[in-house]
C-alpha cells in the first residue's frame, strides 16, 4: 500500500472518528452543538407529614429515578434530628422502585420530612420507558361478583372498538356510566381516585393489551400543594398513550413526571399514623453544559467521566485556548498553501493571534507594530557592531524585554491599559520576529519585509478571529475530538500541489497575453 492510499485511509479515519464522537455525544448523552443553550430544570419539594406516637419511627418514601424523558441532577433529604438513607445509585435503578429512608429512635406529635430532587429534561423526549411485564391486576376482580362485572364491562368494550386506544376509550366511557350495574358493582370496591384507576389498568389487562400503571406528577411553572395523579400508560406496538380516570381520549404526555410505577405504597410509616404529603414545583432554565455535567457525576457515565468539564476552573481556561490552536494551524496552512500568503516564520500569526485574544485586536496590532519598529531600529545599530548571531538575538531580546517593560511603567503610571497588556506578548517570538525581519531587510529589502509583516498580521487577525469564536470554542472544549477533524483537513491540505491563489494572480497577466497572441 503506497504512501498515497494510506493517507487517504488516515484522513477517512480521523474524520470518521472525530464527528462520530462528537455526534454521540450530542444525540445520546445530551451536549448541545452552540453554547448558551439551556435546558429547563424543575425544583420539586415533596413535604411529608403525619403523627408520631411516641415509638421509634422509621419513613419510606417512594421516589423517582432516571427516566428515558426526564434525569435526575440532585436530590437530597432534610429533617430535624431524623436519620435520613438517600436511595442509591442511580444507574442501577429501573426509573420507578427508589426509597428514601428517614429513622429516628422515638419521635411524638406532628412530624415533618423534606425530599428534593432537581429534575432536568433529556434531550430525546419520549414518554415513558416502561419495558418490563405490567405488573399484576387486583386479584379481587377475581372473585364473584366483581370478575362477572368486569368480564361484561370487556366484552361491551370489545365489542365497540377497534385497537386498544379505542378499547380503552369505551372502557372509560362505560365507566363513566355510573347508572349501569356492572358499574356500579365495580365502583363499590373503590374509595379513592388510585383504586379507580387500579380498576382501569385491570380492565384493560383483562381486555388483552399492556397497560402500566404510574403516580404522575405536572411539571407546572410553579405550583404547591400539588398531589401525584393516578394515570395508565397503554402501550401498542411500540407506542406509548397516557389515560385518566373520566378522560376516554389519550393525554397530554409533556411535563408529566412519572414518580412512581405500579401499586406498593407511596409511603411506609412505622412509629406513626395519617401520613399526608404534598409536591411543590418551580421552574427554571441552566446552562446546557453545566447540567449535563451535573447529571454525569450522578450518573457515572464512563464517556462523560474523561469531559474537560470535570477538570479545574483554572484548567478548564488554559483547555479553553488549547484546543483553538489547531483550528488557527488549519487557517494558516489554508492561507500559506492555497492562498499563498507569505508570513514571518509558519506559526508565529498563531502566536500573535494568541496574544491578541489577551490585548483584544486593536491594542494588539499597534502594540506589535511599535515593539517591532522599535527593535528593528536597535538590531540596526547592533549590525554595525559586527556581533555574532547569538549574541546578536540574545542583545535583541534584552532589548526588546526592555521596551515591553518600559510600556508596562508607562502604562502603570497614566493608567493606559493599552500599555499595561504588552506583557501579554510572547517576547522570544517578538526578540525572533525582529531578527528575522532585520535579516529579511538586508537581504531581500525594506519592501519584502513589509509584505511578510503585513501578510503575517493578516493571518494572524484571521487566526484570532477563528480562536476568539465563542461557538468554536466552545465546540472545541465540549466535544474535543474535533480537533481530529482538523488534523484531517490540514493532511488533506498537505496533498495540495497546485499553483496558489497569489500565483494564479501573479500569472495572469502572462496567460492574458498568451490568449491574445494565439488569437
Amino acid at each position: 500500500m503506497n504512501a498515497k492510499v494510506q493517507l487517504r485511509i488516515l484522513i477517512v479515519i480521523l474524520m470518521a472518528v472525530g464527528l462520530g464522537t462528537a455526534l454521540i455525544k450530542h444525540y445520546q448523552i445530551g451536549y448541545p452543538l452552540i453554547p448558551k443553550q439551556q435546558i429547563p430544570i424543575w425544583t420539586i419539594e415533596a413535604k411529608v407529614n403525619f403523627f408520631a406516637t411516641g415509638d421509634p419511627v422509621k419513613v419510606k418514601f417512594a421516589v423517582p429515578g432516571e427516566q428515558n424523558n426526564f434525569g435526575i441532577l440532585e436530590e437530597a433529604g432534610s429533617s430535624h434530628d431524623y436519620g435520613f438513607i438517600p436511595a442509591g445509585d442511580l444507574s442501577g435503578s429501573d426509573g420507578f422502585y427508589r426509597y428514601v429512608t428517614w429513622s429516628i429512635s422515638e419521635a411524638t406529635g406532628l412530624q415533618e420530612l423534606y425530599y428534593r430532587v432537581d429534575i432536568y429534561q433529556k434531550k430525546n423526549f419520549e414518554l415513558l420507558d416502561l419495558e418490563s411485564p405490567p405488573l399484576n391486576p387486583s386479584k379481587k376482580y377475581e372473585e364473584d361478583p366483581l370478575a362477572i362485572a368486569a368480564e361484561e364491562l370487556v366484552k361491551s368494550a370489545q365489542y365497540h372498538s377497534a385497537d386498544a386506544v379505542t378499547y380503552v376509550g369505551q372502557v372509560i366511557q362505560l365507566l363513566n356510566n355510573e347508572a349501569d350495574q356492572n358499574v356500579q358493582t365495580l365502583l363499590s370496591a373503590t374509595r379513592t381516585d388510585l383504586d379507580r384507576t387500579r380498576l382501569l389498568n385491570t380492565l384493560i389487562i383483562k381486555g388483552g393489551y399492556e397497560s402500566h400503571l404510574i403516580r404522575a406528577l405536572l411539571l407546572a411553572e410553579t405550583s404547591t400543594k400539588q398531589a401525584l395523579q393516578p394515570m395508565v400508560v397503554l402501550i401498542e406496538d411500540g407506542q406509548r398513550y397516557l389515560f385518566n380516570w373520566g378522560t376516554p381520549q389519550p393525554q397530554q404526555q409533556m411535563n408529566l413526571l412519572a414518580w412512581q410505577r405500579g401499586g406498593p405504597s407511596l409511603i411506609e410509616i412505622e412509629g406513626g399514623r395519617n401520613a399526608t404529603v404534598e409536591f411543590s414545583v418551580i421552574k427554571q432554565a441552566l446552562p446546557a453544559s453545566f447540567v449535563l455535567e451535573q447529571a454525569s457525576r450522578q450518573r457515572e457515565k464512563k464517556l462523560m467521566d474523561f469531559s474537560l468539564t470535570s477538570l479545574s476552573v483554572e484548567q478548564q481556561d488554559s483547555y479553553r485556548l488549547l484546543l483553538t490552536i489547531p483550528f488557527g494551524a488549519l487557517i494558516v496552512v489554508i492561507l500559506r498553501n492555497i492562498i499563498g500568503i507569505r508570513t514571518t516564520g509558519t506559526f508565529m500569526p498563531i502566536l500573535l493571534a494568541m496574544a491578541f485574544l489577551r490585548t483584544n485586536l486593536g491594542p494588539g496590532i499597534l502594540l506589535f507594530i511599535i515593539v517591532v519598529s522599535a527593535g528593528l531600529t536597535v538590531r540596526a545599530y547592533l549590525t554595525k557592531l559586527d556581533l555574532l548571531l547569538v549574541p546578536r538575538i540574545s542583545a535583541v531580546v534584552v532589548v526588546v524585554i526592555g521596551i515591553m517593560v518600559s510600556f508596562g511603567i508607562f502604562g502603570s503610571k497614566f493608567d493606559l491599559d493599552i500599555l499595561r497588556s504588552v506583557t501579554l506578548f510572547p517576547t522570544i517570538i517578538l526578540a525572533w520576529t525582529v531578527e528575522r525581519l532585520s535579516v529579511l531587510w538586508e537581504e531581500d529589502g525594506p519592501k519584502e519585509v513589509g509584505i511578510q509583516t503585513l501578510g503575517s498580521l493578516t493571518v494572524a487577525i484571521l487566526a484570532y478571529l477563528a480562536m476568539g469564536n465563542p461557538i468554536l470554542r466552545y465546540q472545541v472544549f465540549i466535544f474535543p475530538e474535533l480537533i481530529l477533524v482538523a488534523l484531517a483537513i490540514i493532511l488533506a491540505l498537505g496533498q495540495y500541489s497546485g499553483y496558489r491563489l497569489s500565483e494564479l494572480l501573479r500569472f495572469a497577466p502572462l496567460v492574458k497575453t498568451n490568449q491574445e497572441d494565439g488569437k
